[in-house]
């Protein structure tokens, strides 16, 4: 049986037509967009008619509020840290006496929680963590958080809310377009605006319109819709008031400084357009073949579905498999050419077990839950395949 992969939440392989449209400002058209010459306007064009079709797409109102980054982690730094460092440097928070208040959850991404405790460190902001629905307070949507609990954490001096779209780990979706709604209503009563961000770095067949999302801030990554690693972009919502974290050149409207990789762009432009046309296609795809691996689990003992609710995206199950510890289940799964995760990527030498799944399904289930995240790529064979292999697995004395 050839390698099977089944972790496309950690990332995706970079479709044909995406390296095709890169191929050539790798070759001849090299040009620093910098520069004023032909190559250097050649590459120049080719930045601004990407920028202009992610615009386009998410339904921005400005090309310029398209700023492109190096990962979905630099996106979330820019945002927060931008955001925060106007604050206390320019002198805008007015607020006496008080420190800039910022609302998320406790089952953001490491990249949310690593500059959170950077800034808490410098004793720089000050940080409500809104906790999800769980199965240990018996609630009827584990992982969703309530919206009326990130409205009743907002403070005087609370200045940016920032949530995580679609879970890396349990794939929740959290109710975005209605948290954008009642801040934009709470904001018209208040003199210091509060800013909404949103990670929507794992989005794939979601709403991305930053109109009906309401959002300020939003941070989009390439190498998860099947376009290369190393770009992602953050959209800032004009009027939205950062301070560059990286400096230099004027680059990105002088929000982030240094020469960009027009191929990357370019490449990550063509997916989102690629995926775009073919979303109701790839999530009717995704959709049948979520349900088709639900019904053969059905047939195995000692395995439950963490997240089998209709407010999950279709790419990701979370699978409990009882008396296994994880790390034991990937392993037997990868040496029979099996690719699955223990959760997100980023954390997934770390020997702890998930604190994504203990929050929201316990202890028990995070030593022993795995991620199955599906792809473009994979069939109902494969399918097949990783239910006969995980039988054998449980099975085993």
């Amino acid at each position: 049986m050839k390698k099977i992969y089944f972790d496309y939440a950690a990332t995706t392989f970079t479709r044909k037509e995406v390296i095709k449209a890169m191929s050539e400002y790798y070759d001849d058209k090299f040009g620093n967009h910098f520069s004023l010459h032909s190559f250097g306007q050649e590459a120049l064009k080719a930045l601004d008619d990407s920028r202009e079709i992610i615009r386009n797409i998410i339904k921005a109102n400005y090309s310029r509020e398209i700023i492109f980054t190096s990962s979905a982690t630099e996106s979330n730094n820019l945002a927060i840290k931008g955001l925060i460092d106007y604050f206390l440097l320019t002198k805008e928070f007015t607020i006496r006496d008080y420190k800039p208040h910022i609302i998320t959850t406790t089952i953001e991404h490491p990249s949310i929680f690593g500059i959170l405790d950077y800034l808490e460190e410098k004793k720089n902001i000050e940080v409500s963590y809104v906790k999800p629905g769980s199965l240990d307070d018996n609630s009827s949507t584990p992982g969703l958080v309530s919206v009326d609990d990130i409205i009743k954490n907002i403070k005087e001096n609370t200045v940016l809310i920032s949530i995580h779209y679609v879970n890396s780990e349990i794939g929740v979706v959290q109710d975005i377009i209605n948290i954008g709604k009642k801040l934009q209503e709470i904001n018209k009563q208040r003199k210091n605006k509060i800013y909404f961000h949103i990670d929507a770095a794992q989005v794939l067949t979601e709403n991305i319109n930053v109109g009906d999302l309401n959002v300020d801030l939003m941070t989009l990554s390439s190498h998860k819709i099947y376009g290369p690693k190393g770009v992602a972009m953050l959209y800032v919502k004009l009027g939205t008031p950062l301070i560059p974290i990286i400096h230099g050149s004027e680059g990105e409207y002088g929000l982030r400084a240094g020469t960009l990789p027009v191929p990357l762009i370019v490449g990550f432009a063509t997916a989102l357009n690629i995926l775009t046309n073919e979303k109701d296609k790839i999530r009717n795809f995704l959709d049948n073949l979520r349900s088709y691996c639900l019904n053969k689990l059905l047939s195995l003992k000692d395995v439950e579905v963490n997240n089998n609710f209709p407010f999950v995206t279709n790419k990701i199950l979370s699978l409990y498999i009882k008396n296994r510890q994880s790390q034991e289940t990937l392993l037997y799964l990868d040496s029979n050419n099996i690719a699955v995760s223990t959760g997100i990527a980023c954390q997934s030498r770390a020997s702890s077990s998930s604190y994504i799944i203990k929050e929201v399904f316990g202890k028990e289930r995070a030593d022993k839950t795995i991620r199955v995240s599906f792809g473009l790529n994979n069939t109902e064979k494969e399918v097949d395949y990783f239910i006969n292999i995980l039988n054998q697995f449980i099975s085993k004395k």
